[in-house]
């Protein structure tokens, strides 16, 4: 299992973004979260690099973004 990952451009691209950015073509939906039945998270897989994003839908505005979790960059 590899906890670090050189991210392709589209994940590079996308990280940070506000969760209302669509998630690329290589991102494939493995689940979601929700609290209280409202959705709060979608965690994604990227078929290209094998970054791992989780796209948080909940909470401030400011906090609702694109992070990937298995890359250097945090």
């Amino acid at each position: 299992m590899h906890l670090w990952i050189q991210p392709c451009g589209p994940c590079a691209d996308l990280y940070g973004q506000p969760a209302t950015a669509e998630p690329h073509e290589a991102l494939t939906l493995n689940g979601a979260g929700a609290v209280k039945d409202a959705r709060a998270e979608a965690h994604y897989t990227c078929l290209q690099c094998g970054g791992v994003f989780a796209r948080i839908l909940a909470g401030p505005p400011g906090r609702q973004t694109w992070m990937l979790l298995n890359a250097g960059q945090h």
